[in-house]
């Protein structure tokens, strides 16, 4: 029963969604808001939407509590839990967006030789995403790959408060996991299961590696806020990661080492009357992606071709 209620949730947000990018004319969200002043005591609907969203909210609370003292994450992985997943709990609880000005845009624009000033005046903290097509000037990180990423964590801990592993639909439970899985799978030979991951790293001495091959991109200057690394890999032609909108401190940028992948944004619910559109971009090897992740719903897909990997990082 519980089960059911959050996936018609879940269902509902996801129609939503799906109804404000399809629409292209104002005419039927016009038809359902006018369905508020036709034949329905919207007092009384208004009385007992509050009602069920309190309720809504308690259940939600004692079902987490619940998780959270079964080992919350070993459980949501193995479909154990009742809760299906954290992405419901972050929408009911995410902060709404009161000013839509960000999403007011025809398209995503692609820059090159961007300068410091006009990155801050124009995209750093506008929310409006930008790729920047030559971002990752004198950088040596065309070396990454699995293998390299295997031997640089062999017999090092992944274990601390900010050490965040995301392991979607792969079924690893852990970042160990992925780098034992069997050489066919992690190559990406036909036949084989395809993966798509990501991890924080936290470890000091591997993130001082990292940083020998890359640095801050040079239209950032020094205003990266955290030396926290960010790391997202996964097979060729696969869906990476889905529709979600992010809980972090600041806004990121990543940079596209190997493969292309499409993203795609999608405005937050609070703002689709103002923002109708969703926009899609490919992002190809030497681009870097700069976006606030906390205010655009955004997913992935990797390309087919080569494997994707893509590093990134917060700024202030």
């Amino acid at each position: 029963m519980v089960r059911s209620i959050l996936d018609t949730e879940k269902q509902f947000l996801d129609k939503l969604i799906e109804f404000r990018q399809n629409s292209s004319d104002f005419k039927k969200w016009n038809k359902v808001k006018s369905l508020k002043s036709d034949s329905i005591d919207y007092a009384a609907a208004k009385k007992k939407s509050s009602l069920w969203s309190h309720l809504k909210l308690i259940l939600i609370g004692l079902i987490a509590y619940f998780c959270y003292w079964i080992e919350l994450d070993r459980v949501i992985l193995e479909s154990e839990c009742l809760l299906p997943s954290s992405e419901l709990l972050q929408e009911f609880f995410r902060p709404p967006v009161t000013n839509c000005s960000f999403c007011q845009i025809d398209n995503i624009h692609v820059r090159s030789n961007l300068s410091e000033d006009d990155f801050y005046d124009q995209y750093a903290y506008s929310g409006r995403p930008i790729l920047v097509s030559d971002g990752m000037r004198d950088w040596t990180t065309s070396i990454f790959n699995y293998n390299y990423f295997k031997n640089l964590y062999q017999n090092r801990s992944h274990d601390g408060e900010n050490c965040q592993f995301f392991p979607y639909k792969t079924g690893f439970l852990e970042l160990k996991d992925v780098f034992n899985m069997e050489p066919d799978r992690a190559s990406f030979k036909p036949g084989h299961k395809p993966w798509y991951i990501g991890w924080s790293n936290c470890d000091p001495t591997i993130s001082k590696a990292l940083r020998q091959h890359y640095k801050v991109p040079y239209f950032l200057s020094q205003s990266e806020r955290t030396s926290d690394d960010w790391m997202f890999m996964g097979s060729p032609g696969y869906k990476g990661a889905p529709l979600h909108i992010d809980d972090v401190d600041y806004n990121s940028w990543q940079a596209q080492i190997h493969g292309r992948k499409k993203w795609k944004f999608v405005p937050p619910p609070e703002c689709w009357y103002e923002c109708p559109k969703s926009h899609t971009i490919t992002v190809e090897p030497g681009n870097i992606f700069v976006f606030d992740s906390n205010r655009w719903y955004h997913s992935t897909e990797v390309m087919e071709g080569e494997f994707s990997l893509t590093i990134g990082a917060e700024y202030d």
